[in-house]
């Protein structure tokens, strides 16, 4: 059974999520929806699922276990409205274990300095999401 994706209303999340005012096709998910925020669909067909997250001047980019396994793309809103894209790969390259976790708290599982992701990141978030290919496989391979 193929799981549906429910799209969310205009404004029904929150009011820091505004991919789609940059990128109008982009599509919300439902606000209970768990590990990435954003879908977008690529040259190839591919449903890219994207993680947004606003951060003031000297926040951390945190992510939580869901949105680490799930997400294809992290996105970073900055206080000065300007946004930065990286592929989930380029993310597990350069992340850190939360710092958190040395005091028992588990909510998020790693962390990137904005200066990290700024300087590995992109502007250019629609040829981004054409560099996304899921291996997925198909039914035919699953049945062999």
């Amino acid at each position: 059974m193929i799981k549906q994706l429910y799209y969310a209303q205009p404004n029904i999340r929150n009011s820091w999520e505004r991919l789609n005012e940059v990128y109008p096709e982009a599509k919300q998910m439902s606000y209970n929806n768990k590990g990435f925020d954003w879908i977008m669909t690529n040259v190839y067909g591919i449903n890219v699922r994207i993680e947004e997250k606003w951060r003031r001047k000297y926040g951390k980019y945190e992510v939580t276990p869901a949105q680490e396994k799930i997400a294809d793309i992290f996105t970073l809103m900055t206080w000065d409205d300007k946004d930065y894209h990286m592929l989930a790969e380029t993310y597990h390259k350069f992340k850190k274990v939360h710092s958190a976790w040395a005091s028992g708290h588990r909510e998020k599982s790693s962390e990137l300095s904005q200066k990290s992701f700024i300087e590995h990141s992109t502007r250019d978030l629609r040829s981004l999401i054409d560099e996304v290919e899921h291996n997925f496989g198909t039914l035919e391979e699953f049945f062999e």
